[in-house]
């Protein structure tokens, strides 16, 4: 279920109805940003102290016991083998899948809990390699779950579980439309990248899944770029251009006004993260985003398509971003923000048990989209004694982008250009 699926471990600790809003008739703020590879800092988003809610501050008190109890899979064929529903209604009653075992084991090493789970030995560690290993096919390198073929494997989970255990794919993944794409003798092969960027019917709908792929293989085609592989520059360029293409600069999201809202959301969040807070894309119409996120947390859109539990932390997600790239209505995005605070009640029980669905009290989870929400929040609210510490560290994530000696920018047109910032004709950095 598209709406559902979210990055737990790589890349950043990173889901609509007709916009009733009317865009903006300054064209300063319905055009691309003009080219450059400044990152300038913004001022804080919370300039005062503030304190987190009881509620927030049990959460890692339940975290350990609900993991074991209803998430893990006892005497599973690998170590932290579990599922990431434990009510079997996202993705049917299976004891355990890829995203569900990558989170489990992210959430031991992320908030060490080491001390309460099973013990990871070196026999273990060995055994759990070589299971995810064998998920691999070698002919094409797709990852298949081997109890049911043909099901649909999250590649990405499947990869990070491998690394956990110390390990790398035994092979190239050739025919991977989720993954950078390599032929037989390793070369890099974009033509599912591109084809995806501009084609994926996907896009249609909101662009969450589309958005997702596309964005993780632009940032994994960077990284080969800045690694010298500059061949690559042409189809990074245009791979980007069709990912933007998608946008409605009407609203800032993407996808059609006629693609359903919590689709549409889903989308921008799967894109924006990556292309801005992983790559530093300067991605066009920041302040459109802003105004459809204040009208819809008026309107009570969120909270109406927000039955997901990637709904609230998609909104959050992109409230952050807006903060971050725009100095634009800060005060009503921080009301936003706010707004979620509340609608999390709903999320979390007093005592600090997650709950995967709004408000059911016997959906008791452990869910890395609440922790990340929180987080968040915790960060851009001021809270100095949350126990979550915001992921979007900006001075961090700047210095990042500015180790690429190649970033991508996008052009006043729409077009991206890859620049060399080493070059004496790079643009101005004022």
């Amino acid at each position: 279920m598209q709406t559902f699926v979210h990055d737990w471990i790589a890349g950043v600790k990173f889901c609509f109805l007709l916009i009733g809003i009317v865009a903006c008739a300054l064209p300063s703020a319905c055009t691309p940003p003009p080219a450059t590879t400044h990152t300038p800092e913004r001022k804080p988003a919370s300039t005062h102290e503030g304190t987190a809610p009881d509620w927030v501050k049990r959460v890692p008190d339940r975290m350990a016991e609900i993991l074991v109890e209803r998430h893990l899979c006892k005497n599973g064929p690998a170590w932290g083998a579990a599922r990431r529903d434990p009510t079997g209604k996202l993705y049917g009653h299976l004891e355990f899948e890829e995203i569900g075992s990558a989170g489990f084991c992210h959430l031991v090493e992320e908030y060490d809990l080491w001390d309460k789970v099973p013990p990871l030995t070196v026999r273990e560690k060995k055994k759990s390699l070589q299971y995810w290993q064998s998920w691999q096919d070698p002919e094409t390198g797709v990852f298949r779950d081997p109890r049911n073929l043909q099901r649909h494997v999250g590649e990405k989970y499947v990869v990070n579980l491998i690394r956990f255990f110390g390990g790398e794919p035994l092979y190239p993944q050739q025919k991977t439309q989720t993954m950078l794409a390599r032929d037989a003798s390793g070369k890099i092969d974009t033509k599912s990248f591109l084809d995806r960027a501009w084609n994926d019917p996907n896009w249609a709908q909101g662009g969450w899944g589309a958005g997702s792929n596309t964005g993780y293989i632009a940032c994994q085609i960077l990284d080969a770029i800045n690694e010298g592989h500059t061949e690559l520059i042409p189809d990074l360029e245009k791979g980007l251009e069709g990912i933007l293409s998608h946008q409605d600069p009407a609203s800032g999201l993407w996808g059609p006004p006629s693609a359903d809202l919590d689709h549409r959301i889903g989308g921008t969040l799967k894109v924006v993260t990556r292309l801005y807070f992983t790559m530093g894309v300067n991605v066009p119409y920041a302040e459109r985003l802003a105004d459809s996120l204040i009208e819809h947390e008026r309107n009570g859109d969120w909270y109406r398509v927000g039955q997901s539990f990637c709904v609230p932390q998609n909104v959050i997600w992109m409230a952050a971003f807006c903060l971050e790239a725009c100095d634009y209505r800060r005060n009503d995005l921080l009301g936003v923000l706010k707004s979620k605070v509340k609608e999390y009640q709903e999320w979390v029980m007093p005592d600090g048990t997650l709950l995967l669905h709004r408000g059911d009290p016997t959906s008791a989870c452990v869910e890395n989209v609440h922790l990340t929400s929180l987080s968040i929040l915790s960060g851009y609210l001021g809270w100095t004694d949350s126990p979550f510490k915001t992921p979007i560290d900006m001075t961090a994530i700047r210095k990042k982008w500015e180790s690429y000696r190649y970033r991508p920018v996008v052009q006043s047109d729409g077009s991206v250009k890859i620049v060399d910032t080493s070059a004496a004709d790079r643009p101005s950095m004022n």
